[in-house]
């Protein structure tokens, strides 16, 4: 580990100030000298995730800007604090990466956005500035990941075989493996039993089984997969539909096309609707949900 440079003591500071947060000095030093070259002010700095989180309450900076992977942590977890403690400071994660994962765990987090490692620092300077104007700063990096093709399951994957019911047997199929009786389903489905019991009957037609608990096996298989799957294996759903709504949620929060900042209550509606549509893409017997920071 490296060790911390010393930082300025709380005090008034002049100009927009910003704290950087990453294990590798030589990346604060570049970020340093092209922020101090725009006029800004370096609040303070650290390698350590724990260090942040005490020095951005010390010195209150107007943003963070804060590496997605440290030795003690992360950058998520750095601004899930913050946000935590009702400071008014804005994160933006930095990252190497380009993958989805990093994104949507900045967004559940409560960062205004995410820049990437790759860009130029005219990229990361703009971004930068539509953070502290409040507005979403996303690398467009994440673009292509975000916009790219949906997969489906391969060999190692769900059986395939479950991709020809219905969302609404696909329901029926999850509480199905869950061992609950057709009564149950209709209860918790607001549906009739009779219903249940045609919706099962139509399974077993498509499926080429005999046996309800035929049924159960297959989905409790499938669910088996899926056990607390990351953020990114999202497209591997076996409900198409449900990975749309996903990428459509990621889009509303990501995009530039808003010409007045998003207020505080549409921040946290458009992170509330990516943790809704994250869990439904995988009904799990635990009811995952993801982690949501509310900003």
């Amino acid at each position: 580990m490296i060790a911390d440079p010393e930082f300025l003591p709380q005090q008034p500071l002049p100009g927009r100030s910003v704290y950087l947060l990453d294990d590798h000095e030589v990346v604060r030093r570049g970020l340093r000298q092209v922020l101090e070259s725009e006029g800004f002010s370096i609040a303070g700095e650290s390698g350590s995730a724990r260090e942040a989180v005490r020095r951005i309450a010390d010195v209150r900076p107007e943003l963070a800007i804060l590496d997605d992977h440290l030795p003690d942590g992360s950058g998520a977890e750095v601004c899930r604090a913050i946000v935590a403690a009702g400071l008014a400071t804005r994160c933006v994660l930095l990252t190497g990466d380009a993958d989805e994962e990093v994104l949507i765990d900045s967004i559940l987090a409560g960062a205004w956005g995410c820049l990437s490692k790759q860009d130029g620092s005219s990229e990361q300077l703009r971004l930068i500035r539509r953070a502290l104007a409040g507005h979403t700063a996303y690398s467009g990096r994440f673009r292509p990941a975000l916009l790219g093709q949906v997969h489906s399951p391969g060999p190692s994957g769900p059986d395939e075989r479950l991709l020809t019911l219905t969302r609404q047997e696909m329901n029926v199929a999850v509480r199905l493996g869950k061992g609950l009786t057709n009564r149950q389903i209709s209860r918790e489905m607001g549906l009739s039993e009779k219903t249940i019991k045609n919706m099962v009957s139509a399974m077993l037609t498509k499926l080429r089984m005999g046996r309800r608990t035929q049924i159960a096996v297959l989905i409790v298989g499938a669910l088996d997969h899926a056990e607390d799957p990351g953020y990114g294996s999202y497209r591997l759903s076996l409900l198409p539909d449900r990975v749309a709504d996903v990428t459509a949620a990621l889009l509303n929060c990501t995009s530039e096309t808003r010409t007045v900042p998003p207020t505080e209550a549409e921040r946290a509606e458009g992170a509330l609707r990516l943790a809704d549509a994250l869990a439904a893409t995988w009904t799990g017997p635990t009811g995952r949900r993801p982690r949501l920071s509310r900003a």
